[in-house]
């Protein structure tokens, strides 16, 4: 395996303007894209977000490739351990919401249609397990800073 320099606090900076900067482009470009009519606007959003998350993929690639092995353990002990707990606790949220029968519509905007619901789900799993990732990626290195 080939030793890659590591990143530095300027390299940290440039990786997220970098992924800032697609975001960007791929929210702007996905709301563009979202009025185009019929089946070419369907397959060029389908596309055009395949490629933004394409270029997120290559930069995490990238970066993956610059961490040492602690760094490594750490991000893929926090993910399996962190991220199936999250999704975990955010499945039993979205089903017991879903399985319950409750007005939810007094909850949300006049405009909701199941496209808003299906993303706000997706959405809420990912945040739960974004939220279990962090709190595990800071137990594994405060567990190996105590010795």
């Amino acid at each position: 395996m080939k030793t890659v320099k590591p990143l530095g606090a300027r390299g940290l900076i440039g990786i997220a303007l970098f992924v800032l900067v697609l975001g960007l482009v791929g929210g702007i470009g996905a709301g563009f894209l979202s009025d185009v009519p019929g089946v070419g606007g369907l397959v060029g959003s389908g596309v055009f977000l395949l490629l933004v998350m394409a270029g997120t993929l290559v930069i995490s690639a990238w970066w993956w490739r610059r961490l040492d092995e602690a760094a490594r353990e750490a991000h893929k002990w926090a993910w399996y351990w962190g991220g199936c707990t999250g999704m975990v606790v955010g499945m039993a949220v979205v089903l017991t919401l879903a399985t319950r029968d409750i007005e939810i519509e007094r909850f949300l905007p006049a405009d909701t249609n199941a496209g808003d619901l299906i993303v706000t789900g997706m959405m809420s799993i990912l945040l739960f397990q974004l939220a279990g990732y962090t709190l595990a990626w800071g137990w594994w290195w405060l567990a190996r800073m105590r010795g």
